[in-house]
C-alpha cells in the first residue's frame, strides 16, 4: 500500500504566506514599486501551497491535477463542501469590510486573496459535479 503523502507542512507555509497579506508590514516594493502588490504575490504563492496540501489531503496521493478516476464522492458532499467554502470566504470578506469601515486598517490584497480562494473552490466543485453527475460524466462506467 502506498504511503500517504505529507501535506501538513505545505498547509502551514501556505497559511503563513496568506496571513501576511492581512498585516501591514514593510514589504519590499519589488520591481513593480508597490508594497501591496508584493504582499499579494506572496499570498498567491501561499494559495499554491494550500492547493497542494488540500489535494494531497483530499485524494491521498501526490500530484496537482484531479483526474476523473480519483473522484469518489457523492454529489451532496460536493454541494456541501463548496457551500461551506463559499460561505466562509464571503463571511471573511464581509468581516474585513466591516473592520475597514470601523477604522481598522485591512491591507488591500487580503479580501482579493479570499475572493480568489472562494472562486477557485467554486470552480473545483463545479468541475467535480460536471464529471460525477453532470453532462460530462462517463456513460460507460
Amino acid at each position: 500500500m502506498a504511503k500517504e503523502p505529507e501535506w501538513r507542512w505545505q498547509l502551514a507555509i501556505g497559511l503563513i504566506c496568506i496571513a501576511q497579506s492581512f498585516v501591514n508590514w514593510d514589504t519590499p516594493e519589488g520591481p513593480w514599486q508597490a508594497q501591496s502588490f508584493t504582499r499579494g504575490v506572496i499570498a498567491l504563492v501561499g494559495l499554491g501551497f494550500v492547493y497542494v496540501a488540500k489535494y494531497r489531503w483530499q485524494f491521498r496521493e501526490s500530484g496537482l491535477i484531479p483526474y476523473l478516476k480519483i473522484y469518489h464522492c457523492e454529489p451532496q458532499q460536493i454541494a456541501r463542501v463548496s457551500t461551506i467554502d463559499g460561505l466562509a470566504a464571503i463571511t471573511l470578506i464581509l468581516l474585513l469590510k466591516i473592520l475597514s469601515e470601523n477604522g481598522i486598517f485591512v491591507p488591500v490584497p487580503a479580501p482579493l486573496i479570499l475572493l480568489l480562494y472562494a472562486m477557485l473552490m467554486f470552480l473545483h466543485a463545479a468541475y467535480a459535479w460536471l464529471v460525477i453527475k453532470g453532462p460530462l460524466q462517463d456513460e460507460e462506467e
